[in-house]
């Protein structure tokens, strides 16, 4: 699990850049990625929307490479899962969020 906690830096940002086939967006997959990470405004897209497309869109095994488990929470909080518009599937990512969190609370020590 530890070597799941950070992005791999090798990990491909393509994934990403294909959650709006639907749309006549050019954005890349570090756009996207800095956005859903605060470091980039987009104004046209509400960042929710946009985890919960990278959720529904991307492999799980992929999001892990790309955020990281860390980050990946980000992406698992209740604001974005109820755009998650896929029962089953929210409710394996809330439960994959109790998971991260509760391992998180027993070997990552907190700052402070």
């Amino acid at each position: 699990m530890k070597t799941n906690l950070n992005p791999k830096p090798d990990a491909s940002l393509e994934p990403l850049a294909t959650i709006f086939w639907d749309y006549n967006y050019s954005l890349s997959g570090k756009d996207l990625f800095d956005f859903v990470l605060g470091r980039k405004d987009i104004s046209y897209l509400d960042c929710d929307q946009v985890k919960a497309r990278m959720l529904m869109t991307v492999g799980w095994y992929q999001l892990v490479d790309i955020f990281g488990l860390v980050n990946l929470q980000l992406l698992l909080t209740e604001e974005v899962l109820k755009w998650v518009w896929v029962d089953d599937l929210r409710k394996q990512y809330a439960l994959a969020r109790e998971v991260i969190k509760r391992t998180f609370s027993k070997t990552v020590p907190v700052p402070g």
